[in-house]
Protein backbone atom coordinates (compact mmCIF):
# COMPACT_ATOMS: atom_id res chain seq x y z
CA UNK A 1 0.00 0.00 0.00
CA UNK A 2 1.46 3.31 -1.09
CA UNK A 3 1.26 6.34 1.19
CA UNK A 4 1.63 9.58 -0.73
CA UNK A 5 2.81 12.65 1.16
CA UNK A 6 2.60 16.31 0.13
CA UNK A 7 5.06 19.15 -0.19
CA UNK A 8 3.79 22.69 -0.77
CA UNK A 9 4.47 23.64 -4.42
CA UNK A 10 5.90 27.15 -4.88
CA UNK A 11 7.50 26.99 -8.36
CA UNK A 12 5.79 24.18 -10.24
CA UNK A 13 7.39 21.81 -12.71
CA UNK A 14 5.92 19.14 -14.97
CA UNK A 15 5.73 15.38 -14.73
CA UNK A 16 6.20 12.60 -12.22
CA UNK A 17 9.75 11.37 -11.78
CA UNK A 18 11.84 8.95 -9.76
CA UNK A 19 14.75 10.83 -8.21
CA UNK A 20 17.52 10.65 -5.67
CA UNK A 21 17.17 13.06 -2.74
CA UNK A 22 20.27 14.78 -1.39
CA UNK A 23 19.64 16.12 2.12
CA UNK A 24 21.83 19.05 3.25
CA UNK A 25 21.54 19.85 6.96
CA UNK A 26 23.08 23.33 6.75
CA UNK A 27 21.95 26.38 4.78
CA UNK A 28 23.85 27.11 1.57
CA UNK A 29 24.56 30.07 -0.69
CA UNK A 30 24.32 29.63 -4.44
CA UNK A 31 27.09 32.24 -4.70
CA UNK A 32 30.11 30.39 -3.35
CA UNK A 33 28.60 26.99 -2.51
CA UNK A 34 27.28 26.07 -5.99
CA UNK A 35 29.66 25.36 -8.85
CA UNK A 36 27.54 25.98 -11.96
CA UNK A 37 29.98 24.09 -14.18
CA UNK A 38 29.98 20.84 -12.18
CA UNK A 39 26.64 20.90 -10.37
CA UNK A 40 28.30 20.50 -6.97
CA UNK A 41 26.57 22.26 -4.06
CA UNK A 42 28.55 22.40 -0.81
CA UNK A 43 30.78 19.64 -2.22
CA UNK A 44 27.90 17.31 -3.16
CA UNK A 45 26.79 16.47 -6.71
CA UNK A 46 23.20 17.73 -7.01
CA UNK A 47 22.81 17.81 -10.81
CA UNK A 48 19.55 16.08 -11.72
CA UNK A 49 18.72 15.30 -8.07
CA UNK A 50 16.23 16.68 -5.58
CA UNK A 51 17.97 18.86 -2.98
CA UNK A 52 16.38 19.16 0.46
CA UNK A 53 17.78 21.86 2.76
CA UNK A 54 16.77 24.13 5.63
CA UNK A 55 17.08 27.40 3.69
CA UNK A 56 19.30 29.35 1.31
CA UNK A 57 21.34 32.36 2.39
CA UNK A 58 23.10 34.88 0.25
CA UNK A 59 22.91 37.74 -2.17
CA UNK A 60 20.98 38.75 -5.25
CA UNK A 61 23.69 37.18 -7.44
CA UNK A 62 22.71 33.68 -6.27
CA UNK A 63 19.79 33.29 -8.71
CA UNK A 64 22.15 33.90 -11.64
CA UNK A 65 24.52 31.19 -10.39
CA UNK A 66 21.63 28.68 -10.30
CA UNK A 67 20.55 29.88 -13.76
CA UNK A 68 24.12 29.29 -15.01
CA UNK A 69 24.01 25.73 -13.66
CA UNK A 70 20.64 25.16 -15.36
CA UNK A 71 21.98 26.45 -18.68
CA UNK A 72 24.72 23.82 -18.48
CA UNK A 73 22.35 21.02 -17.43
CA UNK A 74 23.93 20.93 -13.95
CA UNK A 75 21.05 22.25 -11.83
CA UNK A 76 19.09 20.20 -9.30
CA UNK A 77 15.94 18.50 -10.59
CA UNK A 78 14.01 20.26 -7.78
CA UNK A 79 14.66 22.04 -4.49
CA UNK A 80 12.79 21.42 -1.23
CA UNK A 81 13.35 24.05 1.48
CA UNK A 82 11.98 24.34 4.98
CA UNK A 83 12.09 28.16 4.86
CA UNK A 84 11.59 30.21 1.71
CA UNK A 85 12.75 33.68 0.80
CA UNK A 86 12.49 35.92 -2.22
CA UNK A 87 16.00 35.08 -3.48
CA UNK A 88 15.31 31.33 -3.48
CA UNK A 89 11.97 31.74 -5.23
CA UNK A 90 13.57 34.12 -7.77
CA UNK A 91 16.44 31.69 -8.37
CA UNK A 92 14.07 28.79 -9.07
CA UNK A 93 11.84 30.84 -11.38
CA UNK A 94 14.85 32.16 -13.31
CA UNK A 95 16.48 28.71 -13.59
CA UNK A 96 13.26 26.76 -14.21
CA UNK A 97 13.85 24.55 -11.16
CA UNK A 98 10.72 23.36 -9.31
CA UNK A 99 10.62 24.55 -5.69
CA UNK A 100 8.66 23.09 -2.78
CA UNK A 101 8.32 24.02 0.86
CA UNK A 102 8.85 21.12 3.25
CA UNK A 103 11.50 18.58 4.13
CA UNK A 104 12.68 15.32 2.60
CA UNK A 105 15.21 12.83 3.92
CA UNK A 106 17.99 11.38 1.77
CA UNK A 107 17.01 8.43 -0.38
CA UNK A 108 14.80 7.85 -3.38
CA UNK A 109 11.38 9.34 -4.10
CA UNK A 110 8.72 9.32 -6.74
CA UNK A 111 7.65 12.96 -6.93
CA UNK A 112 5.05 14.89 -8.89
CA UNK A 113 6.86 18.09 -9.90
CA UNK A 114 3.58 19.97 -10.25
CA UNK A 115 1.65 19.03 -7.12
CA UNK A 116 4.42 18.11 -4.65
CA UNK A 117 2.94 14.66 -4.00
CA UNK A 118 5.69 12.14 -3.24
CA UNK A 119 6.32 8.64 -2.00
CA UNK A 120 9.50 6.78 -1.15
CA UNK A 121 10.84 4.36 -3.77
Amino acid sequence: VSTWHMLKPVVKGRGRVRAEVVRLDSPVSFLGDLNPETGRLAGVDVAGKVVSLPYVRGSTVGPYVLWGAARRGKAPLAIVAEKLDLMLVSACVLAGVPLFQGRLESGCVYIDLETGAYDKC
